[in-house]
């Protein structure tokens, strides 16, 4: 048997232990990041929970406040009411306090005239009275005028004393009165810039909440893309056990034909990749979101040249859906090649041979070729054919 041969031998023990073996510890830190995502998702559900109900206790508090703000604000126009009713009570009251003493001194007045005139009487010396018979009889007519109105205008003096002072205590009382509701009415408009600040604080401290309760339904989002994420690694890591496994259960396969070999003769199937490049996905590679890969995806520069993969068909070149550039090659016997991001002239029809000008990259592109509408490996049917330089066109 050939070296080639022997050594895959040789390796079939170890690759077979490989394929069995248990999978790296990566998938447990996976579920271990799946079940943290899930618990931060949890606390911060229930910490926004938390949070709008506080930031709702807050505006019904904010509410309260502000009705008792606007009772505090009714007891102000109430106590100025009051005030401007004590003022004009007390104007009323110094009118009448006025009024009383002026009706005072016009009472006054004849009992004031009578008492000048007795005192002028009372300067003149004692002789020149008896002298003038006149001033006798006047004397005795002021004495017996004073005995007949003394009392009455002693009575009304007492009268319009007893009314002024009622007058006065009046006006005292609307001073003391107007003194309190100025008092009241500073209380009340301190009570109002108080409510006023408490307000203001509850209003800050519920915007503060809502805040906090935007920022955390934010990372609530991003819990939730976290988990999403994680539960599609998870998957993705399920997907690849499930792979290995079933890699495991396989036969190995073939050995590649070599030239000169009569024991394994070349694919009767001459294909060749359309384009050189890195190998960006293989067949059966699952990307980020969980999609299998069903072909070869080449790292090719936009523009580069793309051949025949196989002789064939053209049965469709032209953009699809979300793809620039689709080109379709029915290579018969139920051999189909699919090229993905590539741009063509080939009208429909149009039969192509094996390493001619296809067209041009639109960026990396995808190959997949199907057997009977099974996908097949690009690679390993390229690598299984005769090469292009010995003689592929002619088959």
């Amino acid at each position: 048997m050939r070296p080639f041969a022997t050594l895959a031998l040789l390796a079939a023990p170890i690759l077979l232990a490989a394929a069995s073996a248990p999978v790296p510890p990566a998938g447990a830190s996976a579920d271990a990041a799946l079940a943290n995502a899930r618990s931060e998702a949890a606390a911060a559900a229930n910490k926004l929970k938390s949070l709008e109900a506080a930031a709702a206790k807050a505006g019904d508090e904010a509410a309260r406040l502000g009705a008792e703000q606007a009772a505090a604000a009714a007891a102000i126009d109430e106590a100025e009411a009051k005030i401007s009713e004590s003022d004009a009570s007390l104007r009323l009251a110094q009118s009448q306090v006025a009024l009383a003493e002026r009706r005072l001194a016009s009472r006054r007045a004849p009992l004031a005239a009578l008492l000048a005139g007795l005192a002028t009487m009372g300067r003149q010396p004692p002789l020149l009275v008896l002298a003038d018979h006149g001033s006798v009889d006047e004397m005795v007519r002021v004495k017996a005028l004073l005995d007949t109105t003394m009392p009455v205008i002693e009575r009304r003096s007492a009268a319009l004393k007893t009314e002024l002072a009622e007058r006065r205590r009046l006006a005292s009382d609307a001073d003391a009165a107007r003194a309190e509701l100025a008092r009241s009415r500073d209380l009340l408009m301190l009570r109002k810039q108080q409510f006023a600040e408490l307000e203001g604080k509850t209003a800050k401290r519920a915007a503060s909440l809502a805040g906090e309760a935007f920022g955390v339904g934010d990372r609530v989002l991003a819990s939730g893309e976290a988990l999403e994420a994680a539960g599609s690694e998870a998957a993705a890591r399920q997907a690849a056990r499930s792979t290995a496994a079933a890699v495991a259960m396989l036969d190995f396969a073939p050995a590649r034909p070599m030239r000169g070999d009569s024991a394994l003769p070349p694919s009767d199937f001459a294909y060749s990749l359309p384009a050189s490049g890195a190998v960006i996905d293989g067949l059966g590679s699952v990307d980020r979101a969980g999609i299998v890969s069903r072909g070869l995806r080449l790292d090719t520069g936009r523009g580069a040249e793309i051949t025949v993969p196989a002789d064939g068909k053209v049965v469709f070149a032209a953009p699809f859906r979300g793809q620039d550039g689709i080109v379709i090659i029915d290579h018969g016997r139920g051999w189909t090649s699919l090229l993905l991001g590539v741009a063509s002239d080939r009208p429909r029809g149009t039969r192509v041979r094996r390493g001619e000008i296809l067209g041009r990259a639109l960026g990396p592109i995808g190959v997949e070729l199907r057997r009977d509408g099974v996908p097949i490996s690009p690679a390993f049917i390229a690598a299984s054919s005769v090469p292009l330089s010995n003689g592929g066109n002619s088959r």
